[in-house]
């Protein structure tokens, strides 16, 4: 059985349930098709704590947050969809402050995948 966390964006969060991040993993669909017929369960499904005007006042419950992750050692850490807004040219750009939890949690020898649905 895999152990999967998903990231997602604070700013997004706001008017997204997670019902798509969701439902592509208990369905093995978009980025979690990669599993095959493996079983999956869900360890954490987690917000960002936000940037620029849209950022939370405590920044250690983030840290936090990536703590009790690394230590729920999950097979992969997949950053949701809403992590990669698109550019002017329709190309999809990790945010900068996802791409450094990112970076941690690569460091911590979890496997990240960009994209959920």
């Amino acid at each position: 059985m895999k152990k999967i966390a998903v990231l997602r964006c604070l700013r997004v969060s706001a008017s997204c349930a997670g019902s798509g991040c969701l439902r592509a993993m208990n369905e093995k669909t978009g980025a979690f098709e990669r599993y095959g017929d493996e079983d999956l369960q869900a360890v954490a499904f987690f917000t960002c704590n936000g940037c620029k005007e849209n950022k939370l006042p405590n920044q250690e419950g983030m840290a936090k947050k990536v703590e009790r992750i690394k230590k729920l050692n999950p097979d992969a850490l997949h950053l949701s969809n809403c992590t990669m807004p698109k550019d002017e040219d329709g190309n999809r750009v990790i945010c900068p402050v996802i791409k450094e939890l990112e970076d941690e949690f690569v460091a911590a020898g979890i496997n990240v995948v960009h994209g959920t649905h």
